[in-house]
């Protein structure tokens, strides 16, 4: 597997962060774990496909994890030249439950936005499957499995692949049930939204971090979702992890790749 941090911030642009978006490569696979923000764009600057996604995998619902599968479900209506596509290539959605509503409140029901499904009828190259929590989905030689954490009815997933695995958290506090999901990963990909002293909402700082890989001993940490109250303070992370449990720890940035 190999992955690509496409958006390693928050809602508040820096330099080097912004959204929520990480793609991932399995085989002949290619998904998206949230679609923030930027990410259609940093895709296009590293010439990875929209057109060649076969999933992606939303944690939950707010603006810096979803906006842009708006544009991505409207250019699946497309050819790669433009033109409209007969036949497009089918995108299976994957998220929370409540992702039937979110899309039929946002689109169908939204006449600025509906002429996505009358006209583009993007249901037809679209499959919409709403998680239930620990059910494992195999796909295309992958092993997902999701658990609900800590934030507004979030959840994390788990993918596995020939041997290698990657747990994404999304947004969440502390979560036993992503400890549980997280266990012996090869690389766990975990939010760190704000130091401790500065902590706010359902996420956590270096302190909580630190707490979740000492119990989960995965072999990497990539470290995401930064507010930029974090801008050159990102060693005090490095410095938390290194004190609980040695392994490989990764600050992201956008566009940091990784090969699992």
């Amino acid at each position: 597997m190999k992955l690509i941090v496409l958006g390693a911030g928050s809602i508040v642009p820096t330099p080097s962060r912004f959204g929520s978006g990480h793609y991932v490569e399995a085989g002949e696979s290619r998904l998206l774990l949230d679609c923030g923000p930027g990410v259609l764009e940093k895709m296009r600057n590293l010439s990875l496909s929209p057109f060649k996604l076969t999933a992606v995998l939303l944690t939950h619902f707010h603006i810096d994890h979803v906006s842009d599968i708006f544009p991505l479900l409207k250019l699946r209506a497309f050819t790669p030249e433009g033109l409209p596509n007969k036949s497009p290539q089918k995108l299976r959605i994957f998220g929370p439950r409540g992702l039937k509503r979110f899309l039929e409140i946002l689109i169908d029901n939204n006449e600025f936005f509906s002429y996505l499904k009358t006209l583009m009828r993007y249901e037809s190259y679209v499959d919409i499957e709403e998680v239930e929590p620990w059910r494992v989905f195999e796909f295309e030689g992958i092993r997902l499995t999701s658990a609900p954490v800590a934030h507004d009815g979030g959840v994390a997933y788990r993918l596995e692949y020939q041997g290698a695995s990657l747990v994404f958290s999304g947004d969440t506090k502390f979560s036993e049930n992503l400890v549980k999901l997280a266990d012996g990963v090869d690389v766990l990909v975990h939010e760190c939204s704000f130091p401790h002293e500065r902590l706010v909402g359902q996420h956590v700082s270096e302190l909580e971090l630190a707490q979740i890989v000492a119990r989960v001993k995965p072999k990497t940490v990539v470290v995401t979702h930064l507010y930029p109250v974090w801008d050159h303070e990102e060693y005090r992370i490095v410095q938390a992890l290194e004190q609980s449990y040695r392994c490989k720890v990764v600050v992201a940035r956008d566009c940091t790749e990784l090969t699992i």
